[in-house]
């Protein structure tokens, strides 16, 4: 497994390649370079729900949130369960949106089909 701070360097990487604008073959092929250094895509979307992740800690400063609410977006966009990079990449994108419309105060959910719905407070 890479230390805290290899994968903190390729998801602020990732990151970085999801709010490109670009097409999502172009995004998968700019990141599968960055996922050559012995880590996955599946390993990665795992460490994003900790807590004690440098990653998820600056991710939270950035958005104005803090450590909780960006763990609760990580949650609602389930980017633990990305399981291929481009997956990873577009799940990047929507938690980053998703933190921002619960700093916004809204509330996140998912209907009976497993699609995200956002409702006021």
């Amino acid at each position: 497994m890479a230390s805290d701070e290899g994968l903190t360097a390729v998801l602020t990487q990732l990151a970085s390649v999801s709010r490109a604008p670009m097409t999502g073959p172009e995004r998968e092929l700019r990141a599968r370079p960055l996922l050559t250094a012995g880590v996955t895509a599946s390993e990665l979307a795992r460490a994003t729900a900790r807590a004690d992740l440098p990653w998820t800690v600056a991710q939270a400063k950035e958005h104005g949130v803090d450590v909780g609410t960006w763990l609760q977006a990580v949650h609602i966009v389930d980017l633990p369960a990305s399981t291929s990079t481009i997956d990873l990449l577009n799940r990047l994108h929507r938690v980053e949106a998703a933190a921002d419309l619960l700093k916004a105060g809204y509330v996140g959910g998912r209907n009976p089909l497993g699609q995200i719905t956002w409702s006021g407070r």
